[in-house]
């Protein structure tokens, strides 16, 4: 009985101990995660897309969290981003903007995550970041069709998207990237806004970000592979003393 409840409190400490490491790992991946996000020193933009449009690294660590503790962690770090953002810089986009990165944060993590962990196919880093590019660039165009432009348009322009159709600041930039870009044959209005929006901005900005950054992130995890490798070792190390452990007294229980 004594030797019972000592294998049941070393389970319980150990569940306490990998409780506080996700944890630890979880506050550190959003505190990086919460800089490249909200800090303009590490945000940029690019001329041929609409100026509202910005460059930034936050889905990173995010990734490598996927990969390193699971999808549930990862989906952690990308909600504690942007309530970070919401509450220490705040919005710009009358929290529209940081809800379709919540979205696509979800949608480009937790598939990768998934895959990377509970699965067992062959080159599954591939895949897992393969499907970050799918995630984030289909969830990129679904989010602004339905929640982007029409929320922010009746929100901070306090105009009516379904009635009155796209105001016009937001078709001007959208009109000026597009004539660049078709070189001076196509002009933007608020009846063929969305087509072209989504065809030469979400489109393009989405894909060229979500593979420039899982470029990167798929250099830095190989760089850190290791240590996800020791990490996995040393949880199933535990697992199967415990199990051991436990199968011990188990036989010892029966014998008496």
């Amino acid at each position: 009985m004594t030797k019972n409840l000592e294998v049941k409190k070393r389970h319980v400490k150990m569940s306490n101990g990998e409780l506080i490491k996700r944890i630890c790992f979880i506050a550190a991946f959003s505190s990086i995660s919460c800089l490249l996000y909200s800090v303009d020193l590490f945000k940029f933009k690019l001329p041929i897309f609409p100026s509202f449009l910005e460059f930034n690294f936050s889905m990173m660590p995010i990734i490598i969290c996927a990969f390193m503790l699971g999808p549930i962690d990862a989906a952690c770090v990308v909600i504690i981003r942007c309530l970070v953002k919401w509450i220490v810089p705040g919005t710009g986009t009358q929290y529209v903007g940081e809800l379709a990165d919540v979205l696509i944060g979800l949608a480009a993590a937790i598939p990768a995550g998934i895959v990377y962990n509970y699965t067992k196919l062959k080159h599954k880093s591939i895949i897992a970041l393969s499907l970050v590019i799918i995630g984030w660039v289909l969830m990129g165009i679904l989010s602004n069709i339905f929640i982007n432009i029409p929320w922010y348009n009746n929100l901070y322009f306090k105009s009516n998207y379904y009635k009155h159709g796209v105001h016009p600041y937001l078709v001007a930039p959208v009109d000026t990237a597009v004539y660049k870009i078709t070189f001076n044959h196509i002009h933007v209005n608020k009846d063929n806004f969305m087509f072209y929006y989504i065809v030469f901005a979400v489109i393009p900005f989405n894909l060229i970000l979500s593979i420039v950054v899982t470029v990167v992130t798929g250099l830095v995890h190989k760089r850190l592979k290791f240590l996800y490798d020791i990490i996995g070792k040393k949880n199933n190390k535990e697992k199967i003393d415990f199990n051991e452990n436990e199968e011990l007294e188990n036989n010892n229980t029966d014998n008496e």
